[in-house]
């Protein structure tokens, strides 16, 4: 497809420029890693078989050597730039080469986290008569506190320090919790047993008649008559129900993957509990959808402590950087007991791995923020865009467009003062039919290779390559519907991409699908 606006080119070239700058903190990150666990290692050279000493010092010297060549083509690709005049040809030839580096960076990842703790133990000794059996942390191991890493292990809590101050917003971040875990869903279940256990489920339960469909679920067999559902866009409604009930917890996405997108006015009801709560309440939030941009710890400390916040993310999603190499996900909370979900964690199994705590970039705010403005960016055009081709086409199978920044979204009053709308759409179609919805993602691939730009069917959102998917499929929880999630495309890609979805969208219209009953 050719695109002569030169406008998109020069935009491109900025995008390119970012990307780099992003690709090239990855690698400089790994690389200030690898040489902190090179002084490590060498400090404990006595404390380990020599043999065992020299096989993990060449491999240091591999990986090493592998990234510091990863750097200078980085930056030797983000000096062409400026070097020659824009054209298409450059445009593409630097954007495939940003995307090897991606490649080999993301293929690299887990390996690298692998190394960082290759000579540790799981269960690390805290004292030894002849050799360690702590690795780099011998002499860090305590018995009883630190010495059986599925229990606690000293790489989470470096990195949950780093998260506290890079993307968490407070007054005073003191009485802020920091948990890392598993996954998204090992958060949740950790937040669920610890309110469960200790007593804090003590009357109704409010929650998001759109949150997530795997911990609903939880949610609803567990607590059976106690759970009363609100619609997430009905605000007035949700303060009273908190006024005739007095909840004892409320779980609510920020920003819900569900068909209908919901975004609650999470700030208007923190301030209405702030104002109202006479009794201990748990706000519980999933912010995997809205991440850093959505701060309410500024609100919440320092105030009255009858509101105690429990916020929680999917790590796999944005603040992964796109690299999608292992799971994990990561709690914060403030309030009474909130320090005690350690203890939970610890107990249900659920924290992360250590080599896996390494597959995450050391956080930093500058370059996640700029990640989302990208995707909000490409999200947003690539929404209002089909969002205008089905209004002039009134016979296509979609009827509309759901995404929070389009004018006509429910909650639009109030999304206007989000800094983020996510990152993915929802497509409404006129007739519910999940073999109409399959038919449509393998449409849209097939006309992707046509054009050849890539688009990936799957699942999650945060990546850097544009993905459709239909999610939903197999719960009685939620509905079925089809997914956009938006990727770092530069801007001369996204004008391809939307061509993409148009053009699917017409063959669907145009096939014996839409009849199908």
């Amino acid at each position: 497809m050719e695109i002569n606006d030169q406008k998109y080119i020069s935009e491109s070239f900025t995008d390119l420029f970012y990307d780099f700058e992003e690709l090239s903190y990855l690698v400089k990150s790994n690389l200030f890693l690898l040489e902190k666990f090179t002084s490590q290692f060498t400090a404990i050279k006595k404390e380990i078989r020599s043999q065992t000493f020299q096989e993990l010092k060449d491999t240091i010297q591999f990986i090493k050597s592998k990234y510091e060549k990863y750097s200078q083509g980085i930056n030797s690709l983000r000096n062409e730039i400026t070097k020659h005049p824009q054209s298409c040809e450059l445009l593409s030839c630097l954007t495939d080469q940003k995307n090897i580096y991606l490649d080999l960076i993301r293929t690299n990842q887990g390996i690298f986290g692998s190394l960082l703790t290759s000579a540790d133990w799981q269960s690390p000794s805290f004292i030894h008569s002849l050799y360690s059996c702590a690795g780099a942390q011998t002499g860090k191991i305590k018995g009883t506190i630190n010495d059986y890493k599925r229990d606690v292990n000293l790489d989470e809590q470096e990195f949950e320090k780093q998260y506290l101050a890079e993307y968490i917003d407070a007054h005073l971040k003191l009485g802020v919790n920091v948990f890392m875990v598993s996954s998204g869903m090992a958060a949740f279940t950790t937040i669920f047993n610890f309110l469960l256990a200790e007593g804090k489920i003590s009357g109704k339960v409010i929650m998001g008649k759109s949150c997530y469909f795997q911990y609903k679920q939880l949610l609803v067999k567990n607590l059976e008559n106690r759970i009363i559902e609100v619609d997430e866009f009905q605000t007035d409604a949700i303060f009273k129900i908190i006024t005739q009930e007095k909840p004892s917890v409320i779980f609510l996405d920020s920003l819900c993957n569900a068909k209908d997108l919901p975004v609650p006015d999470l700030e208007t009801i923190i301030d209405y509990l702030i104002k109202n709560t006479k009794t201990d309440t748990y706000l519980v939030v999933d912010n995997t959808g809205l991440s850093v941009s959505f701060q309410p710890f500024k609100k919440i400390f320092g105030l009255p402590k009858k509101v105690h916040l429990i916020l929680f993310e999917s790590l796999m999603k944005y603040i992964h950087l796109g690299l999608d190499r292992a799971t994990g996900g990561i709690i914060a909370a403030y309030g009474k007991d909130t320090r005690k979900i350690f203890e939970y964690r610890k107990n249900l199994g659920t924290n992360i791995q250590d080599c896996s705590v390494y597959a995450f970039p050391i956080p930093k705010r500058n370059l996640l923020e700029r990640r989302l403005e990208r995707y909000q960016r490409n999200a947003f055009l690539l929404a209002n865009s089909l969002q205008q081709y089905i209004t002039c086409h009134r016979n296509c199978p979609i009827e509309k467009i759901i995404y929070p920044g389009l004018p006509g979204y429910p909650g639009f009053n109030w999304t206007q003062n989000l800094l983020f709308w996510g990152s993915f759409f929802n497509l409404e179609f006129k007739k519910k039919n999940t073999r109409l919805y399959k038919r449509f993602i393998y449409t849209v691939i097939n006309e992707a290779k046509r054009k050849k730009i890539d688009i990936a069917g799957g699942t999650s959102f945060g990546l850097n390559t544009t993905r459709v998917y239909l999610t939903s499929l197999w719960t009685k929880y939620g509905e079925p519907f089809i997914r956009i999630s938006a990727g770092t495309e530069n801007r001369y890609q996204l004008e391809i991409l939307k061509e993409v979805f148009k053009s699917a969208i017409d063959k669907i219209d145009k096939s014996s699908f839409l009849h199908i009953k």
